[in-house]
């Protein structure tokens, strides 16, 4: 989508880069439009050379012109609805998906090289409690397996930043986020639960077009995400040698 580039601190050392495929909408509409709804996790070491491996990815794609070029950002689902909102047809759109295979394989690729880990967490939500709302469900998700699931196995010395795109927050929503992942790392602490030290630092939120860290959070949740979407584990499996811990979580089973 086109838009300009928002400018942030940057951000190297240690990060934990965080995105979402699907929504957790609970409607009875939405849950039959999109069944699952996904969390990727890429814990990295060395964001810039992750950043610098992804923009050549796109440049190429884009020179090829296999992948929409007002598209400024790598993701594993093309966004369909915004781009024929902004001029492209259903034809163009089906040309540039038969090359996304290839562009998905080669993200991964530079993923497993850059990156230390990856972690995803789907939500069946035929199976969510009909009480919560899709705002307590995508922050329960997000700092359950962020907090248990992956900081827990990652066991780092300092924590990481934690860089997540927030599309799907208002400003006022994002701030109780944000204090929901706080208070969630101290209820672990003191109930025993925590195997990592010191605090979590608050998530940053971050514009995806910014941030190729975040399409690498994407891709990581598409392939987990498409795994029970589509019953296959093709693009899960690409991602083995990286998975922290049992490597994914199903909400619930």
């Amino acid at each position: 989508m086109p838009g300009k580039r928002r400018q942030y601190t940057k951000i190297d050392g240690d990060v934990i880069f965080i995105d979402e495929s699907g929504d957790p909408g609970l409607s009875q509409e939405a849950i039959e439009s999109t069944q699952y709804y996904t969390v990727g996790y890429i814990y990295c070491q060395e964001p810039s050379v992750l950043r610098s491996g992804l923009r050549r990815l796109l440049k190429k794609v884009r020179n090829r012109k296999r992948y929409p070029p007002t598209l400024n950002e790598l993701k594993f689902y093309l966004p369909k609805s915004d781009l024929i909102a902004n001029g492209y047809t259903i034809t163009q759109l089906q040309k540039y998906e038969k090359y996304l295979p290839e562009i998905r394989e080669d993200a991964i690729e530079i993923i497993c090289e850059k990156s230390k880990g990856v972690f995803g967490a789907t939500l069946d939500k035929k199976k969510a409690f009909d009480t919560w709302t899709p705002e307590r469900l995508g922050n329960y998700i997000f700092a359950q397996s962020l907090l248990r699931d992956v900081m827990n196995n990652i066991s780092p010395r300092y924590p990481p930043s934690i860089l997540y795109d927030g599309g799907r927050l208002s400003p006022t929503k994002t701030a109780l986020f944000k204090n929901y992942v706080i208070n969630k790392d101290r209820y672990l602490d003191g109930v025993g639960l925590k195997r990592y030290a010191g605090r979590i630092p608050s998530p940053s939120n971050r514009n995806s077009i910014a941030e190729p860290g975040i399409w690498a959070a994407d891709m990581v949740a598409g392939a987990f995400r498409y795994k029970y979407v589509a019953e296959d584990t093709y693009y899960a499996d690409l991602l083995k040698p990286l998975y922290i811990g049992a490597g994914e979580k199903l909400y619930w089973p």
